[in-house]
């Protein structure tokens, strides 16, 4: 800004004096005055006399703006800074947030599959379903074993039971294998139980 000052300063060949608001109005109204006294004395030729002023009022009036516009300016890209400042803040806590959350859903996630892998219940379950796939895959091997070779026919066909004896045997083995299990566990709790009282005691 001090250049563009010097530079307008020296086409206009002034001191380096910056005039206010009422400076300048108070020059306009002194030179109106004087305008009006010689069109009283001279009346139209008073235009045509050349007028020497005391100084160049448009060239101060034109350096008070151009300092207001340098400073509007100069606050205008202060503002600018701190609001992107504060956007790269909000998005960095924003950027932190998620990863702490999905931290957080992770460590849920291998808690969970790592409950599982220790539930009794779970496994049993899986056990369960394992043997049945067993049984089911055996007996549709077997029933391929009978029919290899030949045509398969309404009268031909291998017996093939839902309810035969083996699926009852191995129900019951089933049913028996839950209840066992369930009376561990309730002995287990019954201990725990014991123990607890005890402590109190």
């Amino acid at each position: 800004m001090e250049e563009r000052v010097a530079r307008i300063l020296g086409h206009a060949s002034l001191q380096p004096t910056i005039f206010s608001d009422e400076d300048v109005a108070a020059q306009i109204r002194q030179e109106m005055e004087k305008k009006k006294k010689r069109a009283v004395e001279y009346g139209v030729f008073a235009y045509a006399q050349p007028v020497q002023p005391t100084q160049n009022i448009n060239k101060g009036f034109l350096l008070n703006t151009i300092k207001g516009v340098d400073s509007h300016n100069r606050r205008q890209e202060i503002d600018a800074c701190y609001r992107q400042r504060e956007l790269d803040r909000k998005l960095e806590q924003d950027r932190r947030r998620n990863r702490s959350i999905e931290r957080h859903r992770k460590r849920s996630r291998s808690r969970e599959r790592e409950s599982k892998r220790h539930d009794p219940t779970h496994s049993t379950s899986m056990n369960e379903r394992e043997f049945w796939a067993a049984r089911k895959a055996e007996k549709t091997q077997l029933i391929r074993e009978q029919v290899a070779g030949r045509e398969c026919t309404i009268e031909n066909a291998p017996a093939y039971e839902s309810s035969s004896e083996d699926d009852y045997s191995d129900s019951h083995a089933a049913k028996k294998a839950k209840a066992e299990m369930k009376s561990k566990k309730k002995s287990k709790k019954s201990k725990k139980k014991h123990k607890k009282h005890k402590s109190d005691n």
